[in-house]
């Protein structure tokens, strides 16, 4: 008998089984869950068609989007199978917008549940601005608080370039439009150097009031903090900056809710709560239920990268950048307004800038949206500005985050000239030309009056145009477009105080807004469909024509994503870096 009854599951054994049954019937999330986030980078606006990453991906899962990481930790705070959340977040560079937009989402999840931040080293200060947002911060014994403040470098080659020999032939409108300072100065002008300090003033008052609200320290204190940044352990303990100094198994233990025991010996005790990563929390969706009324939809159409006129995409070579084409994402715009189904369209920004004829293709098929019926609401990820602004102008509201890159609302264009350069190196070189002005944009010579001249007409139509387009679709006059105008850039922040902005907020504030358009209640329950399409499926199953498909499901099994694009490389990165509308004809 009792042979036949050793054979028997015991007590844990069953509970332990039915866990596992409970955690399969809810998509693999278990009851009372801590989820886990690993926040060294900021997750991507997307990812696009990249082969490498599919030749790649059985080393890894999917990297986890934005969108999807901030729509996870929002329902994750009203799912009552998560208790809680903790987050290494240790990032070394980010741009502020979407840093602005992951940490609203985890002060809302903070407001109702336990959270912890934690990280060997908080490496600068929007590492640090993140982590606040959580209901502790943690610090490894041996790391600093990077809260050193805002700083932004402007690279001037006009010095190396004369002793190269290389001409840098530019025509900008708009003083503010510094982009060709890289060429044609040797320092800041007057001008860059304002836009520039306005900036990084614009994102300290915008971290500083946030951390100070929270950690309940005065802003003046974290200034003088600043100055003396990065701090030490005590010192950072002292000001209040952070709850505790410890290590990961103890910050987990902490999370868990453990003793002391558990901390100083197996964080992973028996009784600890199951653990799980934000990623498959993010993946594991309830499937929809046949025979339920469908929901209305939001078409989310996302613009990442420099526009380009074209089809776009990433280019085949592993170091290819991305670029988005202005016939793709006009092809999304059609799309989703000739579906019956989309209510409205979010039409998400992360650009800074690119092609005038791009920028325009893109802009037209806004306005024919909105004309056709269909509301249109632009979201400005980190930046939106010169070709980003550009395409958003025309909608009908437009919301971006208050560290968002934004306006530069001015043209650039020219080229260098190398004639110097190979005359130095005895390289010789001549042309063969049946009119005029076939060889105006070579680098073998400057241009002529006659090319110059027209060169300058161009710029002063195309700005012309952007400060009238920007006054129509803004309801604003030309006189106050031109105010704010200039090729100055603006934090999400000051452009909203200056009326290019209608609403500060992320992606989901964005939604809110389209709902209202549509004459949906802000808070109803939508379908979000994605575009344009960019899998490999995409790829292999080219539309049939530039006609509309009837339906989005059409619309995803026929956009093609290709890369064909030859993508200018955006030399300079920093702030003063993001204003750049490059023209047709320009090469660098």
């Amino acid at each position: 008998m009792l042979s036949l009854l050793s054979g028997l599951p015991g007590l844990d054994d069953v509970r332990h089984l039915a866990r596992k049954v409970d955690t399969a019937r809810h998509q693999g999330v278990p009851d009372g869950c801590i989820l886990e986030l690993d926040l060294q980078n900021v997750p991507p606006e997307t990812t696009g068609f990249d082969p490498i990453a599919i030749l790649s991906g059985a080393l890894g899962p999917k990297p986890l989007l934005l969108r999807e990481a901030v729509d996870a930790i929002h329902r994750a705070a009203d799912d009552p199978r998560v208790a809680g959340l903790i987050a290494r977040v240790q990032i070394t560079a980010a741009p502020p917008g979407p840093v602005q937009e992951l940490r609203e989402a985890i002060a809302a999840f903070t407001a109702k549940k336990p959270s912890l931040a934690w990280a060997e080293t908080y490496p600068g200060t929007l590492s640090y601005y993140l982590a606040s947002a959580f209901g502790e911060v943690w610090m490894q014994p041996s790391g600093t608080v990077g809260l050193i403040g805002f700083a932004t470098s402007a690279l001037f080659l006009r010095d190396a370039l004369d002793k190269l020999g290389v001409e840098a032939q530019f025509v900008a409108r708009g003083e503010y439009k510094s982009a060709a300072n890289l060429f044609t100065e040797h320092g800041y002008t007057e001008a860059h150097r304002e836009a520039d300090s306005a900036l990084v003033n614009s994102l300290r008052a915008q971290v500083w009031e946030a951390i100070a609200a929270v950690r309940k320290v005065d802003v003046g204190a974290l200034d003088a903090l600043a100055d003396r940044a990065p701090l030490l352990r005590d010192d950072a303990l002292a000001a209040g900056l952070i709850d505790r100094v410890g290590f990961r198994d103890e910050a987990y233990a902490h999370i868990a809710g453990l003793d002391a025991g558990a901390a100083s010996g197996n964080a992973d005790a028996d009784d600890a709560p199951p653990r799980l990563y934000l990623s498959r929390y993010a993946r594991a969706r309830k499937p929809a239920m046949p025979g339920l009324k469908s929901q209305p939809t939001i078409a989310v159409v996302t613009l990442s990268g420099p526009i380009v006129s074209g089809r776009g995409g990433r280019q085949m070579s592993p170091m290819g950048s991305s670029a988005a084409g202005g016939d793709t994402i006009a092809a999304a715009l059609r799309e989703a307004a000739a579906d019956d189904d989309v209510a409205a369209i979010v039409l998400r920004v992360d650009s800074p800038g690119g092609s005038v004829t791009g920028s325009e293709t893109i802009w037209r098929e806004v306005v024919r949206t909105r004309e056709g019926g269909t509301p249109v609401v632009a979201s400005m990820g980190a930046v939106a500005a010169s070709g980003g602004y550009y395409v958003s102008m025309a909608a009908d509201a437009i919301v971006a985050n208050p560290g968002t890159l934004t306006g530069s609302i001015g043209v650039v264009t020219g080229k260098l000239v190398a004639r110097g350069l190979k005359d130095r190196l005895g390289v010789g070189s001549d042309t063969v030309r049946t009119n005029a002005n076939a060889d105006a944009w070579s680098v073998n010579a400057p241009f002529t009056e006659e090319q110059q001249a027209h060169v300058e007409a161009e710029a002063d139509l195309f700005y012309t145009d952007f400060v009238a387009r920007v006054a129509d679709g803004r309801s604003m006059s030309v006189e106050a477009v031109e105010q704010v105008a200039r090729g100055r850039v603006w934090t999400g922040a000051d452009a909203h105080e200056r009326g290019l902005v209608d609403e500060l907020g992320g992606l989901r504030t964005a939604i809110r807004r389209a709902k209202l358009l549509a004459g949906l209640d802000a808070d109803a329950k939508v379908t979000l469909v994605h575009l344009p399409g960019s899998s490999l499926f995409d790829m292999l199953r080219p539309k049939p024509s530039s006609q509309p498909a009837a339906t989005l499901s059409e619309a995803l099994g026929g956009l093609a994503f290709r890369s064909v694009a030859d993508v200018v490389d955006h030399t300079q990165r920093s702030l003063s870096g993001v204003n750049v509308l490059w023209l047709g004809p320009t090469r660098l």
